[in-house]
């Protein structure tokens, strides 16, 4: 989880939702007039006049009254179906359906699977209020400014007001709405700043913490990859299979470890080989547990300092690892390994929070379908 990323997403959310308006029509999905009113007609899916699906939420082809529904309930907050919906909606175009109900048609079994995504961002969005009411947190007037500007800068992306009215009307959202989210944004951002980044922070952990954490919990490695492909499209190998690649690059791998073994310095094969994140990195990678794949995080926390790996294979392909030093790595580079420790942690707190959060659902939810929310 990034922190940053829920205000970040506030101008793509709508602006995707916005295409509700747009594209394919179908009986889920209302045309929109230029005052924003869902038109009486709309073609559906296979072309034909058809009447405009209302938004809304249908249950067992009867709408229900969502003015005061709450749908979800997250650590005693309650989840409205306005922001469900946004959500859902998001999620449904972004990476399922498009706003296509042949899709749902076609693939009716992954729709759990979507609505597991739908709750999960449902919970990641209130992360930042179950933090707020636990400890007591609360905006000051620049958090309350910068929510003041976040709308602005939403109205502001728009060539008009009334364009932006039309696009909020088609997506089905309001200012209530959107400044709800911004506010859960900043509130996120602010529980951030006061129990973790505050040197007297409810939940930073002191510098002694941090120094056992980083010897006992975390690592710090060069790595040399040559990823299963690495060979593709290469002279003698244009038309080769996933079989004789992977064996190519197996091979290869073989000659760079023989190589290593015989006093050549990995970080200068590393930037020859396929691992971008090895290029211009003298400090290599210093992670904690449940970061890398299983196979490198296993082999990696096996070494010793400066031991250097047999080939370890994982989906991406064959890796040379080298256990370097991180004690006085860390003191030598404290602020920028303690933010980064003080991130880590965070990020565990938060995931451990929302997993063990107590979660309920309307009475009725698990009737909700692929055609019930338009």
């Amino acid at each position: 989880m990034n922190f940053k990323k829920l205000l970040a997403l506030l101008t793509a959310l709508v602006m995707t939702l916005s295409l509700c308006g747009c594209g394919e029509k179908n009986e889920n999905t209302p045309a929109v007039s230029g005052d924003g009113a869902a038109s009486e007609n709309i073609p559906s899916a296979d072309g034909a006049e058809g009447e405009a699906a209302p938004m809304g939420l249908f249950i067992d082809g009867k709408q229900v009254d969502t003015e005061n529904l709450t749908i979800m309930t997250v650590d005693g907050i309650d989840v409205p179906f306005d922001e469900y919906r946004y959500i859902y909606k998001f999620v449904d175009m972004q990476y399922f359906s498009g706003g296509s109900s042949a899709y749902w048609e076609a693939h009716p079994e992954v729709f759990p699977d979507m609505l597991d995504i739908v709750e999960a961002q449902v919970m990641e969005n209130l992360w930042g209020v179950m933090l707020a009411n636990r400890f007591g947190v609360t905006l000051n007037e620049d958090d309350e400014a910068q929510i003041d500007a976040a709308i602005e800068e939403q109205v502001a992306s728009f060539e008009s007001h009334e364009a932006y009215e039309e696009a909020m009307a088609a997506s089905g959202i309001n200012e209530d709405l959107l400044r709800r989210l911004v506010r859960e944004s900043v509130t996120g951002n602010r529980a951030y700043e006061d129990l973790f980044m505050d040197p007297e922070g409810e939940l930073r952990p002191t510098d002694d913490q941090i120094r056992e954490g980083l010897k006992n919990d975390y690592v710090r490695v060069y790595h040399v990859l040559v990823s299963n492909d690495h060979f593709s499209g290469e002279e003698g190998y244009e038309d080769a299979d996933e079989e004789t690649l992977k064996a190519a690059a197996k091979e290869y791998a073989e000659e760079l470890l023989e190589r290593i073994k015989n006093g050549e310095d990995i970080y200068t094969l590393a930037q020859e080989a396929d691992d971008p994140g090895m290029v211009g990195n003298p400090d290599g990678y210093l992670f904690s547990y449940g970061v890398m794949v299983e196979e490198f995080e296993e082999a990696s926390f096996a070494l010793e300092v400066g031991e250097v790996s047999d080939l370890v294979e994982t989906d991406y392909g064959y890796h040379i690892i080298q256990r370097l030093e991180q004690e006085q790595y860390a003191e030598d580079n404290w602020d920028k390994v303690s933010q980064a420790y003080v991130t880590d942690y965070f990020n565990n707190y938060v995931n451990s929070m929302l997993e063990n959060a107590e979660v309920t659902y309307w009475e009725d939810y698990g009737k909700i379908t692929a055609g019930s929310i338009n």
